[in-house]
């Protein structure tokens, strides 16, 4: 479920399975596991790879 206000890339991909919360942006060349959850308004930057079953809480920018 990806919150209608999050802002991701069409070059990120994220299993079907991923939770983004409202806010948050995701740039391209991010890969994001199953099960994963995105806390509200989060900043992930290009080039980074988050594994699988992760929780990335609310106002984390990560690859700054």
């Amino acid at each position: 479920m990806i919150h209608e206000t999050a802002i991701i890339d069409p070059k990120a991909e994220l299993d079907s399975s991923v939770t983004v919360g409202p806010y948050s942006v995701i740039s391209g060349n991010v890969t994001i596991g199953a099960g994963t959850t995105i806390g509200s308004h989060v900043v992930i930057e290009p080039y980074v790879s988050i594994g699988s079953d992760c929780r990335i809480f609310q106002y984390a920018a990560i690859g700054a």
